[in-house]
């Protein structure tokens, strides 16, 4: 009805033009119908042209590019981060789009992005009324404090994250982001798990280096311990500690630890942490690893080639890693393992009071929705992206040659690996004090490994005991 209208108007306004200068009436009224016309032409026309931009978007599932016309400094946002990274990938988004790039300034904080100085900064920033946090990335490990805090961070569905515009979204990243029916946070990342392995123990040892070999010698956990057996017979271990399968087991958590009825948090611990310790607790006693610790010295150097450590179990970004610690390109293949798991990932929220949520959610909807821009995001980074299509696409052909998973990989094409994972991920399940009690299970599985606890109950109620007295959080 508001387009007939408005041609209704304009057809009418023509035609008083029109008429009084084919009756020759007087000059000045003629000059002023004529402008009025061509005011309300080009009035009509701008409006039908937006019109069009806003249902081009709607019905391809786009969130519109916002038009600069009028704006100041005081449409300029501030778009957070604990490192470089996050700047990295928006400007992907932003060398597509230059028109924003003075609207846009990264504030790199240089603290951990897990750490309280981070939550600090920018809880004092969300309120000193001093370059508001616009955009805040997050750790997948602390995002969900603001996403579930309604007075920091808005419901992105109501800057236009329908269900459509996230169509290519992998349901496990919708559904950490959402909070209380509300998107409140969205990522372009797929941080899907997967298993790198060593081909030349593959070789050795099972015959063959190629993943369809590997992923069925590591199909389920008792393939994996079948498969740590022969590994021990021919001299090596099949992952470094014990603590590397930990991702790959919490992951498969059947329900929220923490849950509020209300009134109070109550802590309900389910199988995803006993079969961690359990399984932790073979591995160390059967031989079948070094029994390092993650992230320790002996165990990053259980990555170099001369080790005996046939696999990690690691996701996109710890290639990285792998390589800095002496793992040689070309050697390692990747398989998703017994399970599909997820590790790390950033997560980014708007600030409630953003002065232009218009251009944090067009740069939001490109930087995680966009194919294109998820296919650049991968061929110059390395990332493997939170987008069905683009992956589509790298798998089909569009992968660089240059990618630098592709050929500490040997050629295999690392983006078939974590998309089939990706899709069996399952955080419907993830609460904001999970990373809290990941730490006490640890902390656990270390003691019932070297024989402190002598059962898996009293692993337990070690967690149980530090979850009542340092979350406040008891069954």
């Amino acid at each position: 009805m508001r387009k007939i209208k408005k041609a209704l108007a304009l057809s009418l306004a023509m035609a008083m033009g029109l008429s009084l200068v084919a009756c020759g009436g007087n000059d000045d009224a003629t000059t002023e119908a004529t402008t009025e016309a061509k005011t309300e032409a080009t009035e009509a026309a701008s409006d039908d042209a937006t019109e069009a931009t806003e249902a081009d978007a709607s019905a391809t599932g786009a969130i519109a590019a916002p038009s600069t016309d009028g704006w100041d400094d005081s449409k300029k946002i501030y778009a957070y981060s604990w490192d470089e990274d996050f700047s990295k990938k928006m400007n992907v988004v932003l060398d597509k789009f230059p028109e924003y790039k003075d609207y846009v300034e990264f504030v790199t904080l240089g603290v951990g992005g897990t750490t309280d100085e981070y939550k600090t900064a920018i809880d004092t920033a969300l309120t000193s009324g001093d370059k508001y946090p616009s955009l805040i990335p997050a750790d997948n490990d602390v995002a969900k404090y603001w996403s579930e805090d309604d007075t920091k961070t808005a419901n992105l569905t109501d800057l236009g994250f329908t269900d459509d515009v996230m169509a290519n979204s992998y349901d496990f990243a919708k559904q950490y982001g959402t909070y209380n029916g509300e998107l409140k946070a969205v990522t372009w990342q797929a941080t899907a798990g997967s298993v790198f392995y060593r081909r030349d123990i593959a070789k050795e040892v099972l015959g063959s280096d190629d993943p369809e070999t590997v992923q069925a010698a590591l199909a389920d956990w008792d393939k994996f311990f079948e498969t740590a057996e022969k590994l021990k017979g021919a001299g090596y271990k099949i992952v470094s500690g014990p603590s590397d399968v930990k991702y790959a087991i919490w992951d498969t958590q059947s329900q929220p630890w923490v849950t509020d009825d209300g009134s109070s948090e109550k802590l309900t611990l389910d199988g995803a942490v006993t079969e961690y310790l359990e399984t932790g607790k073979k591995i160390y006693d059967g031989g079948y690893s070094n029994n390092t610790a993650l992230w320790d010295s002996s165990w990053a150097a259980d990555m170099a080639n001369d080790s005996k450590v046939f696999c990690y179990f690691g996701c996109p970004w710890f290639i990285g890693s792998m390589q800095g610690n002496g793992a040689v390109d070309g050697n390692w293949g990747a398989v998703t393992g017994p399970t599909s798991y997820h590790w790390g990932g950033t997560y980014v929220m708007v600030g409630k009071d953003t002065p232009n949520p218009e251009l944090c959610a067009f740069l939001l909807y490109e930087l995680t929705c966009d194919p294109d821009v998820g296919v650049d995001i991968t061929n110059k980074t390395g990332d493997c992206v939170n987008n069905k299509a683009a992956n589509e696409r790298l798998i089909n052909g569009e992968l660089s040659s240059e990618n630098a998973a592709q050929k500490f990989l040997g050629g295999q094409n690392p983006i078939e690996v974590w998309a089939a994972s990706a899709e069996g991920i399952n955080l419907s399940n993830t609460t904001y004090q999970d990373a809290s009690i990941k730490a006490f299970i640890d902390e656990a599985a270390t003691a019932y490994n070297s024989g402190t606890y002598t059962s898996v109950d009293d692993a337990v109620k070690y967690i149980e005991d530090k979850c009542a007295s340092e979350l406040g959080i008891s069954k």
